[in-house]
């Protein structure tokens, strides 16, 4: 009997780097924790591996962050596949992320990728727009024959935090009309939540990443930093449709 073959990738979420690799964010270094993140990918020999940045790779909308960033990348010989969070400025994103085009979808064995942005200028709250929907719509009709994952910035399914979920996907309900349409999706990952949560809507598995350099509390009623360390989510795909996931925690010297 012949073994089942696997894909692996990995899903890297919430950066919020600075306009400096020296720029702290909650009392962390953001930079050194991603690059913390990289080697322990980097230990378990995962660097071949295609990792999803799942939006805020910048904290504080500068184009600075995103040269930071396509330098360690590109340095460090990754391949990536981006997507926009509600820090993010996507024109800034395509520019200076230059050796990392944007990706939209990527086909994988008997698998794809589906990006969604679902970043508002200047708003916290997820909200996928005509045009994104529609993409989705033609790409899950194109890769009907493939097992479907899709990876967006917000969640559209509650995660139990008061707060966190005021910011959840405004236009939810038109997103799970499509995906009800479409019974090869396997999971949904997304991020802004900084947490670990894994749960299902509307019958499709919803997971929640935590962030590469600082959490919030769970099931918290307000904003509140929880001291749990950076993390990163690992996601094995199976060829007869079988997803496998979690979460490593990464220890690291978070101030430099």
């Amino acid at each position: 009997m012949s073994e089942v073959q696997k894909i692996r990738l990995l899903q890297i979420t919430d950066l919020h780097f600075g306009k400096t690799p020296q720029c702290l964010v909650n009392h962390v270094n953001p930079v050194m924790t991603f690059n913390a993140i990289l080697d322990d990918i980097d230990r378990l020999r995962w660097h071949e591996d295609i990792i999803i940045l799942s939006g805020d790779l910048s904290g504080i909308e500068s184009y600075k962050s995103y040269k930071i960033l396509n330098k360690i990348l590109k340095c460090r010989d990754k391949k990536i596949i981006w997507l926009p969070g509600n820090h993010d400025n996507v024109t800034d994103m395509i520019k200076y992320l230059k050796d990392f085009p944007r990706i939209i979808s990527m086909a994988l064995q008997n698998w794809s990728v589906i990006t969604l942005d679902t970043s508002q200028r200047n708003s916290p709250v997820g909200y996928i727009h005509a045009d994104e929907l529609q993409m989705l719509e033609r790409q899950l009709v194109k890769m009907k024959d493939k097992f479907i994952i899709i990876a967006m910035h917000h969640c559209p399914a509650l995660v139990g935090s008061r707060w966190l979920d005021k910011h959840r996907v405004k236009n939810h309900s038109d997103f799970f009309k499509i995906l009800s349409n479409h019974k090869n999706i396997k999971g949904i990952f997304t991020g802004h939540v900084h947490q670990k949560f894994e749960g299902i809507c509307k019958d499709i598995a919803v997971y929640t990443t935590p962030s590469s350099c600082f959490q919030f509390e769970p099931n918290s009623q307000k904003y509140e930093i929880s001291d749990t360390l950076p993390g990163y989510r690992w996601l094995h795909l199976f060829d007869d449709g079988t997803l496998e996931t979690g979460v490593n925690y990464v220890s690291a010297n978070l101030t430099g």
